[in-house]
C-alpha cells in the first residue's frame, strides 16, 4: 500500500526506522514508526488474527479512560470507519500515537521515590476515571487462585524440582489465594510496571501494553508494580520507589483499612506470571532468580 495511513485518513510521508519503539515487540507481528505529512509520528502495528479481539477491546478501554480524564493512557486512533483495527484480507493493523521517552536507569530507579510516586498516582487516577468511564462490557475477569493451581499441576510432572520450590511459596500465601476470588474487583491495567511506561524523565508520558487489562483483585496492579521494583532492588520497599508508591496508595485510598494485609502475599502471587514466562522461554537463570525472589518475599 502506497499510503499505509489511508484507513485513518492521514497522508503518509515516510517510515522512521531510526526511532526506537518502547514496549514489548512480541505483542504483535510487527511494528514500525511512521510519519505523516504534518510531521506527526505514529506506531503502526500488524496483528495476528487471534490478537484482533483483545486489541479492539484494549483500544476501546483506553479510549474510554482517556475520555474520562486519564490522559496518560495509551492513545489508539480510530480508523475512518470508527473501528480500532483495520483489516484488509488477512492483514490487520492498528495505529497509535507515538510518544517519545527514555527508559528509566536500572536498577537505580528503584532507589528513587519519583517513579513509585508517579505510578501510585496513575493507579489511583485510573481507579477514579474507571468509576465514571463507559467501559467495555466484555472485560475479562482473572483469578490468580486458579492460575496458581494450574501452574502447579503442570509443573508436578514436567519440572518436579521447580514444582517443589513453588509449592512451598504457594503454601506461604495460601490464605491469600483462598480469599482472592472473593476480594473486591477493580479495573486493572494487568501488567503495570516501569517497563510498560514511556517516561519523560521520572514522569510518565504514556502507559502502554494493556493486553492483560480487565477486572482483577483490587491490589493486582499495585502488587505487580511493587514486585517489579523490588526485584530490581528489595531496599525499595523500605526507601525508594516501592515505599513512595505505598505511601501514595494509602493517601489516596487504594490501600484502606482492610486490604494492606494482603499486599505482601499479592506481590508474591503476582510473580507467578513472570515465573511462567521464564519457564516458557526455558531460561534457567531467570527461573532460579524468580524462585529466589519469591522465597525472599515470603520470609
Amino acid at each position: 500500500m502506497n499510503n499505509p495511513l489511508w484507513p485513518w485518513g492521514l497522508a503518509f510521508r515516510r517510515e522512521r526506522p531510526d526511532i526506537p519503539i518502547p514496549g514489548s515487540p512480541e505483542r504483535c507481528l510487527s511494528r514500525r514508526v511512521v510519519e505523516d505529512e504534518a510531521g506527526v509520528l505514529y506506531v503502526l502495528e500488524l496483528l495476528a488474527p487471534a490478537q484482533v479481539p483483545a486489541r479492539r477491546r484494549m483500544a476501546a478501554l483506553t479510549t474510554a479512560l482517556r475520555a474520562a480524564g486519564l490522559a496518560r493512557a495509551w492513545d489508539c486512533l480510530p480508523a475512518r470507519d470508527g473501528g480500532f483495527v483495520v483489516s484488509e484480507g488477512s492483514v490487520h493493523g492498528q495505529l497509535s500515537r507515538y510518544v517519545a521517552g527514555a527508559p528509566l536507569p536500572r536498577p537505580e530507579y528503584a532507589r528513587r521515590e519519583e517513579p513509585g510516586r508517579e505510578l501510585g498516582h496513575f493507579l489511583a487516577d485510573m481507579r477514579e476515571c474507571a468509576a465514571r468511564a463507559a467501559l467495555p462490557h466484555d472485560l475479562p475477569d482473572f483469578s490468580l487462585t486458579g492460575y496458581a493451581a494450574d501452574l502447579l499441576r503442570a509443573l508436578e510432572t514436567s519440572n518436579p524440582a521447580v514444582h517443589a520450590r513453588l509449592a512451598g511459596c504457594v503454601r506461604g500465601i495460601r490464605e491469600f489465594l483462598d480469599a482472592e476470588p472473593l476480594l473486591p474487583r477493580a479495573l486493572c491495567h494487568g501488567d503495570l510496571h516501569p517497563l510498560n511506561v514511556v517516561w519523560d524523565g521520572y514522569s510518565p508520558a504514556s502507559v502502554i501494553d494493556w493486553e492483560f487489562s480487565g477486572r482483577k483483585h483490587e491490589l493486582y496492579d499495585a502488587a505487580t508494580a511493587l514486585g517489579c521494583m523490588g526485584i530490581e532492588d528489595p531496599v525499595t520497599f523500605q526507601k525508594g520507589a516501592g515505599a513512595a508508591m505505598i505511601g501514595v496508595l494509602r493517601d489516596r485510598g487504594v490501600l484502606g483499612a482492610d486490604n494492606p494485609r494482603w499486599l505482601r502475599p499479592a506481590v508474591i502471587a503476582g510473580r507467578l506470571g513472570w515465573l511462567a514466562e521464564w519457564l516458557r522461554q526455558g531460561d534457567g537463570e531467570m527461573i532460579e532468580m524468580e524462585l529466589d525472589y519469591m522465597e525472599l518475599l515470603g520470609r
